[in-house]
C-alpha cells in the first residue's frame, strides 16, 4: 500500500487529502506540497528523496555549504537524507510543488526502472548520491509535474490513474537523477562528493547558454560555474561531450528549426535573430548542421 497526502494552500487556507494505493501491507509513501506563501523559511534535517520546483516565484536552496537558486522552469532532485534549508526570496508571493518518496519506492524504481548506472560508491543496499543541482527537466517531466498540479484538485480522481501518475513520475525523477550522477562520473575529479559539486557548477554554464537569448562569452559561463575559464572547458568537454561554442551553436541551430517549422519568419529574419552576419552565413551553418537548406524544415 502507498499513502498518498497532497497538501495544497497555503497561509491559512491549506487543505489535505490523502488516500491509500494498491495493496496493504507496505509502509510506501509519496507526499505532494503544493505551497503558496509570500515568505518562507524551511529547514529539514533529513530529507527525503524529493523534487522541488516553483511555478510561480524564486526561492533559495542550500545544502552542504552551495546555494541554489530555483525558479521558473527550473527543479532540483535532492538525495534521501539530505540536510537542506529552502528559502522564498519573493515577496509578491511564491508557489512550490514538492513531491516526496520514501526510500522503499525510490530503491524499487533505481533498481527495476531505471537502467543501473554500476557507479557504487555507497553502502550496499543504499540509494546512491547523486549531485543536487538545479536544472530544467525535460518537457515529459514538466508536463509530469504539471499535470500533478492540477489534477489533485479534483475530489475523488481514479486510485488507478493516481498511481500509475505517481509510479511514472517516481521513474522519470530517478532516471533523471541517474542521469546527473553519470554525468558526474565523467568529471576529472578523484572524489565523489568533489564529483559532485562540480556537477551543479558545470551545469549552471549548460543552463546559461540554454537560457540566454544572445551566446553569452566563456568569461559570462566561467562566473555561472565559479571556476576558472581552463577548468570549465575541462569540465564542459567531460560532462557534455563537446565544447561551450559547440554546444551553443547546437542549441541555435535547434532553435533556428523551430521557428522555420513554427512561425513565418523568413529565412534572412531567422538568421539575423541568431547572430549570423548575413544570410549566406546562416544557410551554410544550418546546412553543415542537418544536411539540407533551411526552407526544406519549412512545413
Amino acid at each position: 500500500m502507498t499513502a498518498l497526502t497532497f497538501i495544497q494552500g497555503g497561509e491559512g487556507q491549506r487543505r489535505v487529502w490523502r488516500r491509500e494505493l494498491g495493496d496493504a501491507g507496505s509502509p510506501s509513501a509519496i507526499t505532494v506540497l503544493n505551497g503558496r506563501s509570500r515568505e518562507a523559511w524551511i529547514r529539514d534535517a533529513e530529507g527525503a528523496f524529493s523534487i522541488k520546483w516553483m511555478p510561480r516565484g524564486r526561492a533559495v536552496y542550500r545544502t552542504e555549504g552551495a546555494s541554489h537558486f530555483l525558479g521558473g522552469a527550473s527543479a532540483v532532485i535532492l538525495n534521501p537524507a539530505q540536510p537542506y534549508e529552502l528559502e522564498f526570496l519573493d515577496r509578491s508571493g511564491t508557489e512550490s510543488l514538492c513531491v516526496f518518496v520514501s526510500d522503499d519506492l525510490v530503491a524499487e524504481a533505481w533498481r527495476d526502472i531505471a537502467e543501473p548506472d554500476g557507479l557504487g560508491d555507497g553502502p550496499p543496499g543504499r540509494i546512491p548520491q547523486f549531485p543536487d543541482l538545479v536544472f530544467t527537466p525535460p518537457p515529459s517531466l514538466l508536463d509530469e509535474l504539471a499535470t500533478l498540479r492540477e489534477s489533485y484538485g479534483a475530489d475523488d480522481p481514479s486510485a488507478l490513474a493516481a498511481e500509475e501518475r505517481l509510479l511514472g513520475l517516481l521513474g522519470r525523477l530517478v532516471r533523471a537523477a541517474q542521469g546527473h550522477r553519470r554525468m558526474a562520473a565523467r568529471l576529472p575529479a578523484a572524489k565523489a562528493s568533489t564529483r559532485r559539486l562540480l556537477a551543479a557548477r558545470v551545469e549552471r554554464a549548460r543552463e546559461l547558454i540554454e537560457s540566454s537569448s544572445e551566446e553569452p562569452t566563456l568569461d559570462d559561463l566561467a562566473r555561472a560555474a565559479a571556476v576558472s575559464k581552463f577548468h570549465l572547458l575541462r569540465l564542459f568537454k567531460a560532462a557534455f561531450g563537446c565544447t561551450p561554442s559547440a554546444y551553443a551553436g547546437r542549441r541555435r541551430m535547434e532553435r533556428a528549426k523551430r521557428l522555420l517549422r513554427a512561425t513565418p519568419m523568413t529565412v534572412a529574419s531567422i538568421g539575423e535573430a541568431l547572430g549570423y552576419e548575413s544570410t549566406g552565413a546562416f544557410v551554410r551553418a544550418f546546412r553543415r548542421h542537418f544536411g539540407v537548406a533551411p526552407s526544406a524544415i519549412r512545413p
